[in-house]
């Protein structure tokens, strides 16, 4: 039985990593057209949801309003989720140049907020931002271009993070570049499986309120959209930029939220593909469930090894196992030796992802985790 349970878990996390993307590959073999015209130009609200971001709300507004977008079909709008800071009023002192302020009191989370306000707004697409996130002037137009093809409901673009910790950047960098080559895919096949909450496009129509408690409000919108029928894309000509998180442990808090968010949202049933939607339903179980659950595969197969290693073959896996841990556990001591080692690196941030899906699963299944967000320490 061991044995059984050693080759499963094992089966399950190269497939997590490696299955599932080379699935997309052959899959994309019969990806499906998408249509769009450069030349679509719906009206726009464009949403900034923000607490307490004095230090980067100007610059975000006037990034906002350099956006290469027709002004009079773009409504900005700062959705301020009863900031205790000078963000409200720094905001108001661009009321003459067309920016919209909606203070919604008291504060309740991202998704509360984005609730109270996007009813007041009258965009045909609605586009969901960061307060942190700067975005390149055609962003806006790449994004709604998509719109034009009525199978369209929501698509997201590529936001690119800099300046992060010199523990984790090379590693996080790897992963971002993953996570857009399977959105990519999965856009190309269908839809993807979620998009990035810093920058996305949603068509009006599609948009339903998730409930207030709900703390990846993205995904959530977003395989809405996807359950209702309609494609979520991925659009990487539109571009954005995002400081990074300026430490591990803020990497480790933001990361263990949103699979505890993903969690709670699952067990409620918000934003899981029907039945009927086989490919949406596959894909949202590889990419999401199973992700999540990888840190409970690496615990078993590690302790399956154990359990085998009287057997030389399971006593090398075993070793080569406590060797990649160990790595990490020394890079993250600050062991010199350790901090030459680049493998040793990419064990240190594989090891914070998962130990961050870890606490978030544990914090989901016992919903524990708060719709509430703390803001993000950034570079």
């Amino acid at each position: 039985m061991a044995t059984v349970m050693f080759w499963g878990a094992l089966a399950l996390i190269i497939y997590v990593y490696f299955g599932y993307p080379l699935v997309l590959l052959w899959a994309s073999r019969f990806r499906r057209p998408t249509r769009y015209d450069d030349a679509y130009q719906p009206t726009v609200s464009l949403i900034i949801a923000a607490y307490n971001e004095e230090k980067v709300i100007r610059e975000k507004l006037d990034n906002a309003l350099a956006l290469d977008y027709p002004a009079a079909k773009l409504a900005i709008v700062v959705a301020s989720d009863g900031s205790t800071d000078a963000t409200d009023t720094l905001v108001q002192a661009y009321a003459d140049r067309g920016v919209a302020l909606q203070r919604v009191e008291p504060r309740g989370g991202k998704t509360r907020v984005l609730n109270r306000v996007i009813p007041r707004t009258h965009g045909d697409i609605l586009v969901l931002s960061d307060a942190n996130t700067m975005y390149r002037p055609d962003a806006i137009q790449k994004l709604v271009r998509h719109f034009a093809d009525p199978s369209v409901g929501a698509v997201s673009g590529d936001v690119r993070l800099v300046d992060a910790a010199d523990t984790h950047a090379h590693s996080e960098g790897l992963y971002y570049r993953y996570e857009r080559g399977l959105q990519h895919l999965e856009s190309d096949i269908g839809s993807m499986i979620g998009v990035d909450g810093a920058m996305y496009a949603v068509a009006r129509h599609c948009f339903r309120p998730p409930a207030d408690h709900t703390v990846v409000d993205d995904l959530v919108i977003s395989m809405t959209a996807a359950r209702l029928g309609y494609r979520v894309l991925y659009e990487p000509q539109a571009v954005a930029i995002e400081d990074s998180t300026s430490s591990s442990q803020e990497e480790f808090r933001r990361k263990s939220r949103i699979v505890a968010g993903g969690i709670q949202a699952f067990l409620q049933g918000q934003g899981v593909p029907r039945w009927r939607q086989p490919l949406l339903l596959f894909c949202y179980v590889s990419h999401k469930l199973l992700r999540w659950a990888l840190p409970f595969f690496l615990l078993w197969w590690l302790a399956m090894s154990w359990i085998l290693s009287a057997a030389l073959f399971y006593r090398l896996v075993l070793w080569a196992q406590v060797l990649f841990y160990g790595g990490a556990v020394g890079y993250a001591l600050n062991v010199l030796a350790f901090r030459k080692l680049r493998w040793v690196n990419i064990a240190y941030y594989f090891c914070l992802v998962n130990g961050a899906a870890l606490v978030g699963c544990c914090k989901g299944l016992l919903g524990m985790q708060a719709a509430m967000w703390q803001r993000t320490q950034r570079s």
